[in-house]
């Protein structure tokens, strides 16, 4: 009876330890980003959070522009997508892994189009589905960001799969700043 006291009041304790980082609707949790030089579309998981698309010269001056625009901290933590323009390399993907703290099993993909509009199109669930059902069937690699990003550093060059209006449209090759110089 003692240890179960103690268990429910430890229990409360961490419960309320959550109240002060504020609610979950304080916040918008990006799904996915498509970034094209320094043009950043995010998308969310909530259905009421619209694509919200900035020019910045950086991811973070992107994400703060995102955050004064929906009025709520942006969550990166459980990003599923990221989508690549031609002119990103390692150091994209690396910040987004150690700033953005996306999770190791995010996907990363090419865009045949612009982000903004790929995300605009088409939703996020059915893009990461595409790539996945790829996966699959063989079409596909491992397309994670920690496996894309470790190839770019090692060999300079990484597949990802390709998207496009259609979904999955085959793959691409992206190649770390420093191979292409």
């Amino acid at each position: 009876m003692k240890f179960k006291l103690i268990a429910a009041s430890a229990a409360l304790a961490m419960l309320t330890g959550c109240a002060a980082d504020g609610k979950v609707s304080d916040k918008s949790y990006l799904r996915a980003a498509a970034i094209d030089g320094n043009v950043v579309t995010l998308s969310f998981f909530s259905d009421e959070d619209e694509n919200i698309t900035v020019a910045a010269d950086d991811l973070s001056q992107a994400k703060t522009a995102a955050e004064l625009r929906a009025g709520k901290e942006v969550f990166t933590g459980y990003t599923e997508l990221i989508v690549l323009g031609d002119d990103n390399n390692a150091d994209t993907l690396s910040f987004i892994l150690k700033e953005w703290k996306v999770s190791p099993e995010c996907i990363v993909a090419g865009c045949s189009i612009s982000g903004e509009t790929l995300l605009s199109e088409r939703p996020p669930k059915e893009l990461e589905g595409a790539v996945r059902s790829a996966q699959k069937h063989g079409l596909a690699g491992k397309c994670d960001i920690v496996t894309v990003l470790g190839r770019l550093l090692q060999n300079g060059s990484a597949e990802v799969p390709e998207l496009s209006r259609e979904g999955f449209c085959g793959t691409s090759e992206i190649r770390s700043e420093t191979a292409a110089e």
